[in-house]
Formats: C-alpha cells, sequence, structure tokens
C-alpha cells in the first residue's frame, strides 16, 4: 500500500524524509519496509495479534494523535505487525 508523509519524520533513530512510500513486511526480521525515492527504510515493528480474522492483507496508517502515527500490517499467515512514526517538528 502506498503512504504519504507530509512532513519529515522519525521512527526510533531512523529519520524518514517526506514523500511518497510503498510499505511492506518483513517478518522473518520484524521490520517494516519503506520504500521510495530510491531508498528503502527498515523500521522496526513489533508483533501485535497472531490470529488476523481477514482474508487478504491489509496496510492500515492512521493518526495516533498529535504527531504519532501509527502503520499496522495484518496478513492471515503472517499475523498483525505495528510501528509507531511521529512527525518532526
Amino acid at each position: 500500500m502506498k503512504i504519504q508523509l507530509s512532513k519529515d519524520a522519525v521512527c526510533g533513530i531512523i529519520e524518514i524524509p517526506k514523500g511518497d512510500y510503498l510499505a511492506s513486511l518483513g517478518s522473518d526480521n520484524g521490520q517494516i519496509v519503506l520504500v521510495g525515492g530510491g531508498r528503502d527504510f527498515k523500521i522496526p515493528a513489533v508483533r501485535r495479534r497472531a490470529n488476523v480474522k481477514t482474508k487478504r492483507t491489509t496496510v492500515t496508517f492512521s493518526g495516533g494523535g498529535g504527531k504519532i502515527w501509527s502503520l499496522v500490517i495484518a496478513s492471515p499467515k503472517l499475523g498483525e505487525w505495528i510501528s509507531m512514526i511521529q512527525y518532526k517538528d
């Protein structure tokens, strides 16, 4: 799924410049990969649930309040993975 960051953001120590990105899951190493602008950003992810009730993979990018946004990838085979992204000032 394509996500758009309107400002520069941070996930842990990884700085992500504003732009359009494609999100993919690397469950074997617990990372979500954002691909865009000729660069790959590997951000840490945490497994939230093992069982997912949907039969297809979904990607959700939603506001978590203030500057913090959550990126959730849910897959029937790999479970649900979440990463928190914080916008810079």
